[in-house]
């Protein structure tokens, strides 16, 4: 088993770490990490065309859930290399994460557990997989090297020889040029005119980054792929269901003031009825919205936990119904607080998220109010193909850029505008032309860092979305304006 595993996963485990270094070390936002991706993908097609397995399609031969990871995967890849935004680029790097756990254990354990919390939790344990192998490489590498028969050849212990005798070399003759370099200065100035013309790399972090980097790939990639499956990842038995009459009694008591708060929204936010003293719409709007999509999320979750855990009850179920009910009732008022607030301030990133949360929470009530009355509904499955189509149509729209032609379009333009929007929205900005000189000498800093790289790293560190907002600001040329953008962060224009 040792032989089969080190054979089958190190080779594609060194190929895996060495491309992460060289691709997306420090780099997590080019046109290199959908390069990246989909050399990870060859890889993993290539390892399971050794296991006599496809990376996309079933035993069958039919396509099945693995071919959308796969290309949720390239595309969330593209994404960060044509946009600049770190809220998305975040958002993206997350997604992929979950996107490749989720591949990951379908190839190589058939593990896609329907509840999202089962399936979590088996994502959570993907994680401390390399962990909990972290000797098996070295046990299998020694294994492999034992069942090797026969004298090593004389060229490869000349190789060896060669080898041990650079690497006891490279110390000595770093002491003997030092010593004797301070002692003939005609010696000295050859040897620093040598030394001059070899680049060596600076001794910074990237000396134990790229080591630990390199190491940590390895390892996962290795133990991912040759450790699995493994036992955590297979269900045991049905857990054990409660008595329906204790979930029947503190959903009920909870209903009823969901009940009453439900009508509150309609009286106060639909109706647009007369407000208590010194509040106004958008105040009312602000100040409970983030407790109240507190409460949405904490619903979703009871009503799952409710329907996996207690008895099957048809006064249950309608409780449920109703706290679900209430739950709708819960994310309109939310998002119609936060369209009132948006209304007088304009939008925001955060703002933006949180709208875009919404939808999803409505999704997912929607599918728990299905599954109340059909069992064995995939919700995993059903809210990550959601989540994953609704989030590359969100990111790929491009955001900031809708943000930045909302907020110009009001009357009473946010004044820390030019300095929340990411690049993406450069161009929204400049043909709005008001407060693009602004944008340029805030950018200008930015602007010569970018022209000081040397074409690997123009090239290696390459975004779509930074270059054109980059060639807009040079076409500006802001060495004709002076730096005020202090001022106008603290008073506006």
């Amino acid at each position: 088993m040792e032989i089969f595993r080190f054979k089958r996963s190190f080779k594609k485990a060194l190929l895996w770490a060495a491309l992460a270094i060289i691709l997306i070390y420090r780099n997590r936002g080019s046109v290199m990490y959908p390069i990246f991706m989909a050399s990870t993908l060859a890889i993993l097609a290539w390892d399971c065309k050794s296991m006599g397995k496809s990376l996309i399609r079933n035993l069958e031969g039919k396509f099945d859930i693995k071919l959308f990871y796969c290309i949720v995967l390239m595309l969330l890849s593209i994404h960060k290399c044509i946009s600049s935004s770190l809220d998305l680029q975040w958002g993206s790097g997350l997604g992929i994460l979950l996107i490749f756990s989720c591949l990951l254990l379908k190839i190589y354990s058939n593990q896609e557990a329907s509840e999202i919390t089962a399936m979590l939790v088996k994502i959570g344990h993907l994680m401390i997989v390399p962990l909990k192998n972290l000797d098996k490489p070295f046990i299998d590498s020694s294994a492999a090297r034992k069942a090797r028969t026969g004298e090593e050849t004389v060229g490869k212990k000349r190789a060896k020889s060669i080898l041990l005798g650079l690497v006891i070399a490279i110390p000595l003759l770093w002491i003997i040029l030092a010593l004797l370099s301070s002692a003939d200065l005609v010696f000295g100035n050859i040897v620093e005119d040598i030394l001059d013309c070899i680049t060596f790399p600076e001794l910074n972090e990237d000396w134990v980054g790229v080591p630990f980097k390199f190491f940590l790939s390895f390892m996962a990639f290795y133990t991912w792929t040759a450790c699995l499956p493994a036992e955590i990842f297979f269900e045991g038995k049905e857990p054990r269901k409660f008595d329906a009459v204790v979930a029947i009694t503190f959903n009920s008591l909870i209903a009823v003031v969901y009940l009453l708060f439900s009508g509150i929204q309609f009286v106060y936010l639909v109706g647009q009825m007369e407000l208590p003293n010194g509040y106004t719409y958008a105040e009312y709007a602000h100040e409970g919205f983030y407790q109240l999509l507190a409460v949405t999320i904490l619903n979703l979750i009871l009503v799952s936990f409710c329907k996996k855990h207690f008895a099957d009850n048809k006064v249950l179920k309608a409780i449920l119904l109703i706290i679900s009910g209430c739950t709708y009732v819960m994310i309109a008022s939310s998002a119609l607080r936060m369209y009132l607030y948006v209304g007088v301030y304009g939008l925001s990133h955060l703002r933006v998220y949180v709208l875009w949360l919404l939808v999803i929470l409505t999704v997912w009530t929607t599918i728990l109010i299905v599954g109340i009355f059909k069992e064995k509904l995939p919700y995993f499955r059903i809210i990550t193909v959601f989540v994953s189509v609704w989030y590359l149509a969100f990111a790929f729209s491009m955001p900031d850029k809708w943000i930045a032609a909302y907020d110009l379009s009001l009357e009473r333009v946010p004044t820390d505008l030019v300095y929340e929007v990411y690049p993406d929205a450069a161009q929204i900005i400049k043909d709005d032309g008001r407060y693009w000189e602004k944008y340029c000498n805030f950018y200008h800093d930015e602007l010569d860092d970018y022209k000081e790289k040397n074409i690997l790293q123009f090239v290696r560190e390459y975004n779509i979305s930074e270059d054109s907002a980059m060639r807009l600001v040079e076409a500006f040329d802001p060495d004709e304006y002076e730096y005020r953008y202090d001022r106008d962060m603290l008073f506006g224009d």
